[in-house]
């Protein structure tokens, strides 16, 4: 993935944390990374995310 490309994963999940710099294209938060094998081993949705963001 370029530096150009936006993981779905973070626009889904980092985009709205405070600590988000757009220029971090290589870290990972511990956050992140069990949202993110929640979402892939469909334990979370996409939506129950977006809902808990409101």
């Amino acid at each position: 993935m370029t530096k150009k490309e936006i993981n779905p994963y973070v626009t889904l999940i980092c985009t709205h944390c405070e600590f988000y710099k757009e220029d971090d294209f290589d870290l990972e938060c511990a956050a992140f990374k069990v949202l993110k094998t929640m979402l892939q081993n469909g334990r979370i949705t996409p939506v129950e995310i977006k809902d808990a963001l409101k």
